[in-house]
């Protein structure tokens, strides 16, 4: 009775339909019963492959992957950077407008005075038939 027991459970388990309770049963069968060398090495090895308990694996951090830890840091000094080279170019084109706009002014000043210079100019093209200093002012020089 055993022995069939033992067998219809033995099918059970090769085809993958017992519990735990039934593989209990079957390791308990093949412990009473004689014979099923193969069976009985097989649960030996599984039981042996239980009681084995592993060292703990300590992975080390892979030195590719240390990059990683500063990817932060330099999308700040990249922000930095940027943000820098912006205030930068902005504030050389205000330079250069407030420049501009200086030039403009003395260029208007310059125009303001050579006016004023051309209008005195023409002033004095009435004495042009004048043509030295003495006739101007009429001196006369005394011996």
């Amino acid at each position: 009775m055993k022995e069939n027991r033992l067998n219809s459970l033995m099918s059970k388990y090769w085809e993958g339909k017992t519990s735990i309770e039934e593989e209990a049963e079957i390791r308990k069968l093949l412990a009473e019963t004689e014979g099923h060398l193969e069976a009985k090495s097989f649960f030996q090895g599984l039981s042996s492959l239980g009681k084995i308990q592993g060292k703990p694996i300590h992975l080390s951090k892979n030195k590719s992957n240390s990059w990683k830890q500063y990817l932060p840091y330099a999308a700040v000094f990249t922000l930095i950077l940027i943000s820098g080279w912006l205030a930068h170019t902005s504030y050389q084109a205000r330079q250069e407008k407030l420049a501009y706009m200086e030039v403009m002014q003395a260029f208007d000043l310059i125009q303001e005075n050579m006016q004023k210079g051309t209008s005195q100019i023409q002033i004095m093209g009435e004495f042009k038939h004048l043509n030295t200093t003495h006739e101007l002012f009429n001196i006369e020089e005394t011996k």
